[in-house]
């Protein structure tokens, strides 16, 4: 009867029926899988070939898939397992020196066959240069990450003057995006660190950036000159936050290397690599996580008079010794420069004074 069909029913959705055959439970739904086609144009709106674009995915039952399909027509297609994904493309001129566009589709969700169009039109310029007349680019990166359903994606592109970006597609999850891009200027007596965060739903589209010298927090890094250092030391300076590239330079012995940082990208790093006696390996230092500010001077000295052991006595620094029953581990830094800066190499096990 209804009555008992219905009772039936009721003590079945308590049970577990755990006497399936294998067979039931191997034969899984494989996902979905959908059809993606992108086009790509260039800055007078022709399909060209001159491209590199990447498909990561993110979230989904294509969380795993990393694709980076290409055809000489400009037009690729590729099938993929239904989920979010993050699209990237970055787009040559015809020319050597004739500018790179990077587009970023931070929220691509396959759910049905999709055709994505990546245009150079679409893009504007990313000009970030300080007010210096005699200043000469050196190097740019553009990073970007994108996080859904507890997972982060990143995609990034090295470009020189001439980049245009854009942001493709609807907008993710707010503040889901972040995106950092770093220029690096050489000036005629200082250097400049022009570094930018940016967190929101959507990639850039365009970046117009022309910082003062007031508006900029000055790092000077200097060289003392210890007994032997004859040659160049190499100083890097670059943001502590986020993918990025540093800048490079030489120093010569008492040298001091300036450089303009923008205190907006946050705490900076400074590595230090000393010159190298013959058959040994260089000393190197370094000086993380320091605070700017605009206006201000940060500096540091490496390679001074030694002091030792170096100590760490900041807030939350690992402790010198620690003790576990009878057991006692050490972890002292012998020797370190003056300002107590202890060599992340060479490393060594003993020291003379």
């Amino acid at each position: 009867t209804a009555l008992r069909t219905l009772a039936l029913a009721g003590v079945l959705s308590g049970m577990t029926l755990s006497a399936l055959p294998p067979a039931a439970v191997a034969a899984a739904r494989a996902p979905e899988t959908y059809t993606l086609t992108i086009r790509h144009l260039d800055r007078q709106g022709t399909a060209t070939d001159a491209y590199l674009t990447h498909v990561t995915g993110v979230s989904g039952p294509g969380a795993s898939e990393e694709v980076s399909p290409h055809d000489a027509s400009g037009t690729v297609t590729v099938r993929l397992p239904e989920g979010r994904y993050l699209l990237d493309s970055t787009l040559s001129g015809p020319e050597e020196g004739s500018g790179t566009d990077w587009i970023v589709q931070p929220r691509l969700d396959l759910d049905r066959d999709t055709t994505v169009t990546v245009d150079a039109r679409t893009t504007a310029p990313v000009d970030v240069r300080p007010q210096d007349p005699d200043a000469r680019f050196l190097s740019r990166l553009g990073a970007v990450e994108v996080t859904h359903g507890g997972t982060t994606r990143s995609a990034n592109v090295m470009a020189g003057p001439d980049l245009r970006v854009a942001h493709l597609g609807p907008d993710a999850e707010p503040a889901s995006v972040k995106e950092w891009f770093d220029t690096y200027w050489e000036g005629g007596t200082d250097d400049y660190a022009l570094g930018y965060s940016f967190t929101s739903a959507r990639a850039l589209t365009g970046l117009v950036r022309h910082p003062s010298a007031a508006s900029l927090a000055t790092v000077e890094i200097r060289r003392a000159a210890p007994e032997g250092g004859t040659g160049n030391a190499f100083v890097s300076v670059q943001p502590s936050a986020g993918p990025t590239v540093g800048l490079v330079q030489p120093l010569r012995p008492l040298g001091t290397a300036t450089v303009l940082v923008t205190p907006e990208r946050g705490r900076w790093n400074v590595e230090y690599e000393g010159p190298a006696a013959p058959g040994a390996a260089p000393d190197r230092y370094a000086e993380n996580g320091f605070a700017v500010r605009a206006g201000a001077t940060t500096t540091h000295t490496f390679g001074n008079a030694v002091f030792g052991p170096a100590l760490a006595t900041a807030p939350g620094a690992r402790p010198a010794g620690v003790r576990d029953g009878a057991a006692l581990s050490l972890d002292v830094p012998l020797l370190a420069d003056g300002e107590g800066h202890a060599p992340s190499a060479p490393r060594f096990r003993s020291a003379t004074t």
